[in-house]
């Protein structure tokens, strides 16, 4: 078995986006401190992180980018342990 490298994305809030099978995370990157946001598809199996500087959404190409944040996402619905919301649709039938 291959030796796994340690996820230092540490997942601080989620918001599920059910109407785009969507999911947004902010988190923070423990070697750096930075915070990192992404966008996570999930039937397109697609993630994207936020590139305030271009003001714009990159798609993660590399698969072991992919696989640790998806990784830390998994973790981070099993665990419970950080505020989780849900988006309905911003459109009411009843308006």
């Amino acid at each position: 078995m291959e030796n796994e490298e340690k996820n230092d994305l540490v997942f601080q809030h989620l918001i599920d986006l059910p109407n785009y099978d969507c999911v947004f995370c902010s988190t923070r990157d423990r070697s750096t401190g930075k915070t990192l946001l992404f966008l996570i598809f999930n039937d397109e199996k697609r993630i994207y992180i936020r590139n305030g500087r271009r003001e714009a959404w990159d798609e993660l190409k590399d698969k072991r980018d992919y696989y640790r944040v998806r990784l830390g996402l998994d973790n981070a619905i099993e665990e419970r342990k950080i505020p989780c919301f849900e988006a309905g649709s911003l459109w009411s039938e009843d308006a």
